[in-house]
């Protein structure tokens, strides 16, 4: 029974740190059912087409289906390369073997250099596959025939993959990345609070800023697939979203910058730090409240809130931080955090120049 639970551990493992299972079993449950359309409508569509060797649309559909349309239409890139390079020299194996008589030694032939090939350019990884699947697999009849069946059903599977993957429970990439800048906004807030806190060592806090950049890279992605939702420019028809990712970063090395100088001032005795930690916690909360908030529609306008102001207001002035190094970190902080809620609280277009 123990090794059972360690071969559990081992391959099934825990959700990241400060992420519930709900978290990952929506997004696992989603991709299933897609992945599952994705076989069957390649088998249907192989079925109505007559194909011969159905199968491979839907080994290809199994492959290149995947969680979000950017990772998909990559996945299909290297699919359709690979595979048109494989059936290249799938069709040169052919016509050696049939010059030669030899069966084993145009396939080795072909082969090193699509392995060389592959190693020096690891996306066309398909290219070896899809020359087994043409040359080495039995087939009757023309030699030529298993290669343009196969081809075609590799590119029905290819194209299935991308259709479903715009259709099918595709999850709203914008409400995504505004619920993973909410996110990412209270993480902050807490690497502050444990910067205050005398029991937190500062790798603790590293630690922190890793789950912090671990989800800058989640809403990176998020917006990356927002660009591949729509042929409109994402900068043209939703700017606040455009320039979330490059917000998102400063904020988090300035608050970097500004928990090293809270765990300094705070080693030093510094007594006047938690005035200095509620004013920052106030900003980042609101920041997050108000991201949260964009998930309600999709080009709603909100009215200028008095909370826009408190957000500025509250925060300690320059002169009454006693340390130089705070009061250049709190500088470059309300620097960004100005024009953080100029984008994301009042959508001014004009704060997103010079990002």
């Amino acid at each position: 029974m123990n090794v059972l639970i360690r071969l559990g551990r081992a391959w099934l493992p825990a959700p990241p740190r400060n992420s519930s299972w709900r978290e990952v079993m929506r997004p696992a449950i989603r991709q299933t059912i897609r992945v599952l359309v994705s076989v069957v409508v390649a088998w249907i569509v192989g079925s109505l087409m007559h194909l011969q060797e159905t199968i491979w649309a839907l080994v290809t559909a199994l492959i290149v289906t995947q969680s979000s349309i950017s990772q998909t239409m990559a996945t299909a890139r290297d699919q359709i390369s690979g595979t048109v390079i494989g059936a290249l020299a799938g069709g040169c194996a052919v016509v050696l073997e049939i010059t030669t008589g030899l069966r084993w030694v145009p396939f080795w032939i072909m082969l090193t250099p699509l392995v060389f090939l592959t190693a020096i350019q690891p996306t066309l990884r398909f290219a070896c596959i899809t020359l087994m699947i043409v040359y080495l697999f039995p087939s009757q009849g023309s030699p030529f025939l298993p290669l343009v069946t196969r081809l075609l059903a590799i590119v029905m599977g290819v194209a299935v993959s991308i259709v479903v993957s715009f259709l099918i429970l595709h999850s709203s990439a914008r409400k995504q990345a505004f619920h993973t800048a909410g996110r990412l906004l209270r993480r902050m807030d807490q690497l502050l609070k444990s910067a205050l806190d005398q029991n937190t060592g500062w790798t603790a806090i590293e630690q922190q800023n890793d789950d912090c950049v671990a989800l800058l890279i989640e809403l990176e992605d998020a917006v990356t697939e927002a660009r591949r939702e729509r042929l409109k420019e994402l900068e043209k028809r939703d700017p606040v979203l455009a320039a979330l990712p490059r917000l998102m970063r400063r904020l988090l090395n300035d608050t970097m910058l500004v928990a090293r100088a809270i765990a300094t001032g705070r080693v030093a005795g510094n007594t006047g730090l938690m005035p200095l930690y509620k004013g920052l916690s106030h900003a980042l909360r609101a920041l997050a409240h108000s991201c949260e908030e964009q998930l309600l529609a999709k080009n709603s306008r909100h009215p200028r809130q008095a909370q826009d102001e408190e957000i500025l207001h509250l925060l300690p002035r320059l002169e009454e931080q006693t340390r130089p190094e705070m009061r250049f970190v709190m500088a470059l902080f309300r620097e960004d955090l100005e024009r953080a809620v100029g984008v994301v609280m009042r959508e001014d277009v004009s704060g997103m120049k010079g990002l």
